[in-house]
């Protein structure tokens, strides 16, 4: 059974709160405003913002926009399809 984008924002979760146990993090719910990314973080005087896809799912132009503004604003913003993806991104790597 292929992984439901509930499932991994539940092991990204679990992820941050082992591995960045001081990290503040707000899980986007708000079905009424569109683009927001799933995952808003600050970590160590740094946000972070994470839309998570799964199988072939693909951020929408709203979504794209929003990641956009934020990387323009300072934050660090991406679109992760795997908790290794999260883990990278959040170590700094590319995205």
């Amino acid at each position: 059974m292929p992984l439901s984008e509930t499932k991994l924002k539940s092991q990204v979760i679990d992820l941050l709160r082992r591995e960045y146990p001081s990290a503040w993090f707000y899980k986007s719910a708000d079905r009424w405003t569109s683009g927001i990314p799933d995952l808003i973080l600050c970590v160590e005087e740094r946000l972070y913002a994470i839309e998570l896809k799964v199988g072939r799912n693909k951020p929408t132009p709203i979504q794209e926009f929003v990641i956009k503004r934020i990387q323009a604003a300072g934050g660090r913003a991406a679109v992760c399809w795997s908790l290794d993806e999260v883990k990278q991104f959040m170590k700094g790597g590319a995205k």
